[in-house]
């Protein structure tokens, strides 16, 4: 009997032993920021540990590190479970939660966890920036910007609040705020007490263009040449020191980029003679009087550079909308026309050697859209006769060879053309225009 108590006794204090130390183990790994060893420590703690609530909750936490959001939200909803009404892990375990909610983009849910955190910990730092956000993103500013500042009357040091106000100006500025802002930048003089919303909107030109990596642009263009006066540090030699643009620095900006955006849209074809004639698909001018881009045309140069066309040229008119493009779509079938892939139209561009204007201009395909929207159309009538049949022959030699792969496409019979199988020689020439059919 005392050697079964005695083997009891070693076995009871080799397991809490064990518990202790893949505890400890994983708390000291977590500390040195080491979380997949941490993970590891703590999967291998005994059956009985891993159901206590200081198990889930650090668990949890590990999960929520190493972006295992789903395993994370498991054990944080595991420990809720297991908490008392008096824990004191509320916040935390909530504060998780939402942190979860939002990277799985459920911004509602997100609100509601964290809203639960603040009535157990209202002056939680973390979770009033949570709230801010999911306020920002519905659309509640103000609300957003009260969060965000009393983060910070809590925590001066905390970033994201700060980086997220910054974000939200002018609208997280009091008005005097608004008005050294407007000097810091030169936008008014040193010595003026009130401002204008002319003002304002200068403001928010410039606070746009310094989002979009103005700054940055410019040390890169002029590096160590960078004209004096063009950008402001503002609170220098601090952890929160700001860097700002300036007017005459916004105005370099704009000067640097028209003269860039002059050059892209000349290498675009563009004749020199509408080159200050070119408008967006709204009708508003890219450049002003004075030669430089207008807001619209910032962003017209912008989308341009990413291979979208944005602009018209004189005389041109705007791509359709969408009740268009389904009016011409419903024509185009009706008119015998078969809708067709785009990898299945770039099989034609390739066995023709004809462009996508040649194929629309001489052989009666038709597009419709632009950019990633495009939609293809090649004429399949049975009374179409060589060459406006040579384009849905490719289509369907195309689909043959992809049969298998792609199961989607509806059924093509060899007989739909009489002269299906002619032989096709070269039809356009290197440059992609009609030749003609040998």
């Amino acid at each position: 009997m005392k050697k079964c108590l005695l083997a009891l006794f070693f076995i009871s204090f080799t397991c809490v032993t064990f518990a202790q130390n893949c505890i400890t183990e994983g708390r000291k790994l977590f500390d040195s920021k080491d979380y997949v060893a941490a993970e590891h420590a703590l999967e291998k703690c005994p059956a009985k540990e891993k159901q206590r609530l200081n198990y889930q909750i650090s668990m949890g936490g590990i999960k929520i590190l190493l972006a295992k959001y789903a395993e994370a939200n498991k054990y944080f909803n595991n420990a809720l479970k297991m908490m008392t009404p008096q824990s004191p892990y509320y916040a935390y375990v909530y504060s998780n939660l939402g942190d979860i909610a939002m990277k799985g983009r459920q911004v509602p849910q997100a609100m509601q966890y964290y809203k639960t955190a603040l009535k157990y910990q209202p002056e939680n730092v973390n979770v009033l920036v949570g709230y801010g956000l999911t306020l920002e993103k519905t659309d509640k500013k103000e609300l957003a910007i009260e969060n965000y500042k009393k983060a910070l009357d809590i925590d001066f040091a905390n970033l994201p609040a700060r980086k997220y106000l910054i974000r939200l100006e002018p609208d997280s500025l009091t008005e005097q705020e608004k008005l050294e802002t407007l000097k810091e930048r030169n936008i008014v003089a040193p010595e003026t007490l009130t401002f204008t919303q002319e003002d304002i909107d200068l403001l928010k030109k410039i606070l746009k263009a310094e989002r979009g990596s103005g700054i940055e642009y410019l040390g890169i263009k002029f590096g160590d040449a960078l004209p004096e006066g063009v950008i402001f540090e503002r609170n220098p030699n601090t952890f929160y020191a700001r860097k700002i643009l300036t007017l005459s620095g916004y105005n370099l900006l704009i000067d640097r980029l028209s003269g860039e955006a002059k050059d892209f849209f000349l290498s675009q074809k563009v004749l020199a003679g509408d080159l200050f004639a070119l408008t967006d698909f709204s009708g508003r001018p890219v450049f002003n009087d004075k030669g430089l881009l207008t807001d619209e045309g910032l962003s017209v140069y912008n989308k341009s550079l990413k291979g979208k066309k944005a602009y018209l040229l004189p005389g041109e008119k705007a791509p359709a909308d969408n009740a268009q493009i389904d009016s011409l779509v419903k024509e185009y079938l009706t008119q015998g026309y078969s809708e067709v892939s785009r990898l299945e139209f770039q099989y034609v561009e390739d066995e023709t050697s004809c462009s996508e204007k040649t194929l629309v201009n001489n052989l009666r395909c038709r597009t419709v859209g632009d950019g990633n929207n495009k939609r293809y159309f090649v004429l399949s009538r049975e009374d179409t006769t060589i060459p406006f049949s040579i384009p849905y022959m490719f289509v369907q030699k195309y689909r043959e060879k992809h049969s298998n792969a792609d199961r989607d496409n509806p059924p093509v019979y060899k007989d739909t053309f009489g002269e299906k199988h002619r032989d096709i020689g070269t039809l356009c020439d290197k440059n992609g225009n009609m030749l003609g059919i040998l």
